[in-house]
């Protein structure tokens, strides 16, 4: 019988590592190829979802050091709609500002971190002349 139970038990454990590891994922990019300081824009997906705006509860603009330049959450329930297209140093509505918009600076490497119902992220650079490049 207690072999029983831990098979149990261990079955139960690999079923919700498989259930936690299935969050869905946000696709995180540059609004287009024009993008420049000092605002840029950037578009947050939810491919799992056809129709709705992406689920969404913070974002999270640092130094690649982890230094933050910008971090706004949503101020009412946890993994509402955020909008699809987000323009730095702009709160959107209903967000609030954590961590007040930074100047970007050029030549510099930065992250983007969406997290809520799902995660996603991109690395981008600035170039000399302010425009800005998808960075690996």
């Amino acid at each position: 019988m207690a072999l029983h139970r831990r098979l149990l038990f261990l079955a139960l454990l690999i079923v919700a590592a498989f259930t936690g590891a299935c969050e869905p994922p946000l696709h995180v990019q540059l609004a287009s190829s024009e993008e420049s300081l000092p605002s840029p824009a950037f578009v947050i997906r939810e491919p799992s979802r056809s129709e709705g705006a992406p689920r969404f509860d913070l974002v999270r603009i640092s130094h690649v050091d982890g230094t933050q330049v910008w971090t706004i959450r949503a101020r009412g329930s946890l993994g509402g709609p955020g909008p699809a297209r987000l323009v730095y140093g702009v709160v959107p509505d209903g967000f609030e500002e954590v961590q007040p918009a930074l100047p970007l600076e050029a030549g510099r490497t930065y992250a983007v971190s969406v997290s809520g119902e799902g995660r996603g992220g991109i690395h981008f650079r600035i170039r000399e002349d302010g425009s800005l490049t998808a960075a690996p």
